[in-house]
């Protein structure tokens, strides 16, 4: 286990890497070409968990990505009609409304239905997973399987499939 208060998101981050690493988990994702560039790229992350969208704002920063957060599951849909992101990063587990609806609103939505969208959760839900694939969604991860540089990757390849 640790204890988060006590590491920065770099340690964190090492040692949960350096976990999958010695299980043989480390496995090879699909890279995105790497001239693409996400600077200027605007991302809705819809995310309550605070920690985690801090982790998240802080490498997304280094890629020069605008960033906006919702914590709040139904505030996404008019947030992504007036921000108008390149992508949308919809986390499943949302306290006031399920992502998966939130995803169904934003593909019924004229103004909002061709932004691609990655879905991720803590559960490994396979009707989740593949609900989320029927009603539109480019990608979907475990936050406990990903590492901040292979979200970076997925969203490279969402955007440059879009």
């Amino acid at each position: 286990y640790l204890v988060k208060v006590q590491l920065t998101p770099e340690e964190i981050l090492k040692k949960v890497r350096n976990l999958f690493i010695h299980r043989g988990l480390d496995m090879p994702a699909q890279s995105a070409p790497s001239s693409i560039s996400l600077e200027g790229k605007k991302i809705l992350w819809a995310e309550d968990d605070d920690f985690l969208s801090d982790l998240i704002a802080q490498r997304l920063a280094k890629e020069k990505i605008i960033l906006v957060n919702s914590s709040k599951g139904k505030e996404v849909v008019n947030l992504a009609e007036k921000e108008t992101p390149d992508m949308i990063m919809l986390d499943i587990l949302m306290p006031d409304l399920d992502g998966v609806e939130i995803l169904a609103r934003l593909k019924a939505n004229e103004k909002t239905k061709r932004i691609p969208v990655i879905m991720f959760s803590n559960l490994d839900d396979k009707s989740k997973t593949e609900e989320s694939r029927k009603l539109g969604a480019v990608g979907f991860f475990l936050k406990s399987s990903v590492n901040l540089d292979e979200i970076v990757n997925e969203i490279k390849i969402a955007i440059s499939n879009s």
